[in-house]
C-alpha cells in the first residue's frame, strides 16, 4: 500500500482560523491503517487529499490544497480514536455547514473501508449543490 505524504500534492497548513469539532469514531487497527495511508489525487474528480503525520491526520480539498480537516488520534484498547478535530473556518476557503461532523465522518469512514452508501445519500441530499461531496479516491 502506497502511503501518502505531505508533499505529494499542493497541501496548505489549516489557517489560525479554525473551530474544534465533535466527532466520535473509532477505528480497527486494520482500518486506521487505511486512514494513515491517505489518499493522493488521481484524476480531477478526486475530491481530496489525505495525509497522516503522526498524530494528525491531514484533510485537504485536492484542487485547492486547502487543508479542510485536522484530526487527532489516540490508541484506545481496540484500536484508535478521534482525540480532537478541527475544520477550517477561514470563509474564503471554506464555506462550512452545520454538518462538518457528518461530512468528516462520512469522509474517515469511506477512506477506513466502511460501507458509507447511505451516509453519502443523505449527506448528499442535504447539501444541495454546496460541493463538497464526500467521495474519497484511492486504492
Amino acid at each position: 500500500m502506497t502511503v501518502a505524504t505531505r508533499g505529494d500534492w499542493k497541501a496548505d497548513l489549516m489557517p489560525d482560523d479554525c473551530e474544534a469539532i465533535s466527532i466520535a469514531r473509532r477505528y480497527s487497527f486494520e482500518e486506521f491503517e487505511r486512514l494513515r495511508a491517505g489518499v493522493v489525487p488521481r484524476s480531477m474528480d478526486d475530491r481530496w487529499f489525505i495525509y497522516y503525520e503522526e498524530p494528525w491526520l491531514f484533510l485537504h480539498r485536492s484542487w485547492t490544497g486547502y487543508c479542510i480537516f485536522r484530526v487527532r488520534f489516540e490508541r484506545v484498547n481496540d484500536g484508535m480514536a478521534i482525540a480532537q478535530a478541527f475544520v477550517n473556518r477561514k470563509p474564503e476557503q471554506y464555506r462550512g455547514a452545520e454538518d462538518d461532523d457528518v461530512l468528516l465522518g462520512t469522509l474517515l469512514d469511506s477512506r477506513a473501508g466502511r460501507d458509507v452508501r447511505k451516509q453519502v445519500i443523505a449527506y448528499v441530499r442535504n447539501q444541495q449543490g454546496k460541493g463538497l461531496l464526500p467521495f474519497v479516491g484511492g486504492d
